[in-house]
Formats: structure tokens, C-alpha cells, sequence
């Protein structure tokens, strides 16, 4: 191929990116890029494959629906001349110290006195997970020992779980491919799924099978028009083990006001127990957000219970409520940031939601519109922590080499504390919640230039939504995420 390219037989490549694996190629005279490639090393070893001999050209087409691509088509300086990635090995990393933890104990039985010494101070943490996963042993002199051959299944490249393949039943068409604990909440069967066909529109599946063996997951075309949508029923779970990391407390520009990160090793736990069948409708009901009829179907001229003429509006009514036999359930360990805020802050964040709120009423004549709903039902900590988790989960391709699907985030309350958690999502970790936590100020600073950046009013799938979130997107708010964001990042800057 690259003797008939220097001989110009060959005038167009169509690559992958395996080109940026350092083929020498100085006869391409343009380089077309479509879509950021996932991180500004893979751009400019993608872009510095043209104009090597003589000048060279390269187009840059970013895509409307990708927020990265969005920023650096309004900001194409930063494209070409902001700083590339951060690439770090951590010899202390749980995922690379427990696979070293499960070689040596085959190699030579270990004592425990050895451990610290040998495998650093993180080693005793993580050899009390290998011990209750039943990979390594203690016998009773005290030593540590393992079974098997552990070296064949080991690949420090990646860790990635189990993928499912989404194909169309009756074509074979490859649709999608997707996690596994995605997989469980949009595709297990009778699920109905939505995708954005190559026009740009809806298209409706309805999921026949999932075989977690085979990978796959067969779907039947339902219809571009359809009414019907599933909810699952899900529940996420996060379980501390043991401290990776001494807590670190985080300044903000608010006096006072800050936030408290600390590095554990965790188990997290996906469920989906079943799922609601719904569809769209139109009828009367109760456009009042604070009343509990709120968008229910209901009859008559005026709501039962907060007396307002109903309207027509769009409805959602449930068709019928599924519960599975047996849950479909996935179990892993890895690295997880538990985020606390402290009292000011939280009186901070309120006194700002209570100002959105009157702004609010203020601008709609005392209506509350739905994008806005969620001011009223959820508390202000809980919005601002969860909405800077989807903002900087966005973000965390513009700070390290890794995807927005390599870290999600949850939060929870626990004893009337608001606990938030960002974790990797494959087992062993990948290490982008422990760059969360190594630099919150700079993700911070990422996430607030990425979101601001969008022009939706209250928040988009580009700037806020996930499709796989844990929480249904709920309890999310763009501005209120962006004023923490700012007060975190801002804070660095002053000091």
C-alpha cells in the first residue's frame, strides 16, 4: 500500500486510527478529520500525517451533537495550541499493584510482613479485596499464596467489561455496542430503544433478547412514530472497602464554602429489577409543578387537589409495570471519589437556587416550566453535586487520555448527609476517577468552559443529560452546576 501511494496509484486512505501508529506517509497532501478523535495527542499525530514533504492542508469537521467538538469549533486556537493530555503511570494504582499482588503470589508465597515493603503502602488494601474475591490465599504460617496462572489473563492495555453488540433481528445489522450494565437498563427484553438513524431522526427498537454469552443483544425495527418508551428499574449501589488516599479538602472562591474528596476502593453494584411500559399521550392535567397531580391524566376542569383549571398537555400513562424473575445484576471493584460538601456551602448553593427560583416565577408569570422542575423537588446540594458530576464526566477528555464512558458518577443520601461518588466503570478502574481526584480544580475549570459554552437554556444532552445515567437524569440543573464549577475553579486561580 505505501509503495503504490509513492507511486500514485494510490490517491485516497481511508484509515482507522491505526495510522497514528507511526507509518511514515509524507506523501499525503490533506488529512480530513471527522470528529475530534478523542484526544489532542490523537489529533496531532492524525493531522501530522499531511503536508510533510510540501505544505499540506487539514480539515477539521467537528460534530453537532459532540460537546467537545462543539468547543473547539467555537475556540479552534485551543485546538491547535492548548496543552495535550495528561499520561501517567501509577505503580500504586490498585488494578496494576493487584495484578503484580496476584503473580508474586504464585511465583513465591509472601508474608504479610512483605507486603508493605515489596508492593508499597497501598498493598495491604489491596490484598485484603484479592483475599475476599478468593484470588489469593493466607495460610495459617502467615503467607500468602495463589492457584493457577494469573500472567495469561493479565493485559495492562486495557480492562474493559463485557460489551454487548446490538443488532437489528432480522438484517444483521450491527446498530450499536454498549457496556454490559448499560445494556441491562436500555436493552433487556421487551425494552423499547431509541437511536438516531443516519438522517438525523428517532428510530424506535424493541429489544427481543439479551445473551450476556454471546455479547449481543437481538432488536426488531418498532417504528419511527411510536409512542411507547420503558423506564427501568434500577438500582446502583457503591460499597467503600478501604481508603485509597487521605481526604483532601477542596477550596472554593465562596468564604468558607468548600468540599471534602477522599479515594476509596469500592465495590459498585448495577440492578435492574424490571420496568415500566409507558406512552405518550395527550389529555388533561394539572400544570402546576408543585402540586402532586402534576402531569397525570386526569378528568374534569380543575385539579382535585390544588384547585387550577387543568390544560391539555402532552401525558405519560403506564401501560404496565414489569418486575424480572431474577434481576439483572453486575458486581465490581474499583477506585471511587466520595465528594462531601460543608455547611456554607450548601447554605451558598441554596441561597443561589433560591434566587434561579424567583428569577424563575418572575419571568413566567408564576409558572414553573418542566425544565426547571427539578428547583422545587430536589434539594439544592444533591442538584449541584449531581449536576457537576455530568458536567466534568463530559470534560474528562480534555484534561487525560480517557473517554467519557471510562467514569460516571452517582449520588446518594445517607443520614441526612449528601454523599456524591464518581467511579470508574470497569472492573479494576481505569484511573480517570483518580484524576478527578488528583485535580478537581482543573477538571472544574474544563467542565465549566465545556458546558458555558453550549447555547440550551436549562441544560441539553450535549451539556448535562447522559443517556446512561444512573439517576434518569433527574435532580439536574446547567446554571447551578456551573456556579459550583466556577466557585471550585475560580479558587485556584486565587491562590
Amino acid at each position: 500500500m505505501i509503495q503504490k501511494l509513492q507511486a500514485g496509484q494510490i490517491k485516497v486512505i481511508i484509515s482507522t486510527s491505526s495510522l497514528e501508529a507511526g507509518i511514515d506517509l509524507p506523501e499525503l497532501d490533506c488529512c480530513l478529520l471527522r470528529g475530534f478523535p478523542g484526544s489532542l495527542m490523537s489529533f496531532w499525530q492524525r493531522v501530522g500525517r499531511a503536508g510533510r514533504k510540501q505544505h499540506g492542508l487539514v480539515i477539521y469537521l467537528p460534530l453537532g451533537q459532540n460537546p467537545i467538538d462543539v468547543f473547539y469549533a467555537r475556540h479552534p486556537q485551543q485546538l491547535l495550541s492548548g496543552e495535550v493530555e495528561c499520561a501517567a503511570f501509577n505503580p500504586d494504582y490498585p488494578t496494576i499493584l493487584g495484578k503484580h499482588l496476584e503473580c508474586g503470589c504464585i511465583e513465591s508465597s509472601l508474608t504479610l510482613k512483605e507486603l508493605n515493603t515489596r508492593f508499597g503502602k497501598a498493598a495491604d488494601a489491596v490484598a485484603g479485596s484479592l483475599l475476599q474475591q478468593n484470588k489469593i490465599f493466607l495460610s495459617n504460617n502467615g503467607k500468602l499464596w495463589g492457584r493457577g496462572y494469573p500472567h495469561k489473563d493479565i493485559n495492562l492495555r486495557s480492562s474493559a467489561q463485557t460489551s454487548i453488540t446490538l443488532i437489528e433481528k432480522h438484517t444483521g445489522e450491527i446498530l450499536e455496542t454498549m457496556s454490559l450494565p448499560l445494556a441491562h437498563r436500555e436493552v433487556f427484553p421487551q425494552a423499547v430503544y431509541m437511536l438516531q438513524s443516519e438522517s438525523g431522526e428517532l428510530v424506535a427498537y424493541r429489544s427481543e433478547s439479551l445473551n450476556e454469552e454471546k455479547g449481543e443483544a437481538l432488536l426488531a425495527f418498532l417504528g419511527k412514530d411510536t409512542d411507547l418508551f420503558t423506564e427501568a428499574e434500577s438500582e446502583l449501589d457503591i460499597q467503600p472497602l478501604s481508603t485509597l488516599a487521605e481526604s483532601k479538602i477542596i477550596p472554593t472562591k465562596i468564604k468558607d464554602a468548600r468540599l471534602r474528596l477522599t479515594l476509596v476502593w469500592g465495590e459498585i453494584t448495577n440492578s435492574v429489577t424490571g420496568y415500566r411500559l409507558m406512552k405518550r399521550t395527550y389529555g388533561m392535567t394539572c400544570k402546576n409543578q408543585r402540586c402532586a397531580n402534576y402531569k397525570k391524566p386526569l378528568e374534569g376542569k380543575s385539579c382535585s387537589l390544588c384547585k387550577r383549571s387543568l390544560s391539555s398537555a402532552e401525558v405519560t400513562k403506564l401501560q404496565k409495570e414489569v418486575a424480572f424473575e431474577e434481576p439483572y445484576v453486575t458486581k465490581y471493584q474499583a477506585p471511587c471519589v466520595l465528594v462531601e460538601i460543608n455547611e456554607p456551602l450548601q447554605k451558598a448553593l441554596q441561597v443561589q437556587v433560591n434566587k434561579y427560583k424567583q428569577e424563575i416565577m418572575t419571568s413566567n408569570g408564576g409558572e414553573v416550566p418542566e425544565q426547571y422542575q427539578t428547583l422545587w423537588t430536589s434539594s439544592a446540594e444533591v442538584t449541584a453535586v449531581h449536576s457537576i458530576q455530568h458536567q466534568i464526566v463530559k470534560a474528562v477528555p480534555l484534561v487525560v487520555l480517557s473517554s467519557s464512558l471510562d467514569v460516571d458518577g452517582i449520588v446518594t443520601q445517607k443520614e441526612s448527609r449528601t454523599i456524591g461518588y464518581f467511579f470508574d466503570t470497569c472492573s479494576g478502574g481505569n484511573g480517570a476517577a483518580e484524576a478527578i481526584f488528583s485535580d478537581l480544580h482543573n477538571f472544574a475549570a474544563k467542565a465549566y468552559a465545556l458546558a458555558a459554552e453550549c447555547d440550551c437554556e436549562a441544560g441539553c444532552p450535549r451539556c448535562l443529560h447522559s443517556t446512561g445515567c444512573p439517576q434518569h437524569n433527574e435532580a439536574l440543573h446547567k446554571n447551578l452546576g456551573l456556579f459550583l464549577l466556577d466557585a471550585i475553579s475560580q479558587a485556584a486561580q486565587n491562590t
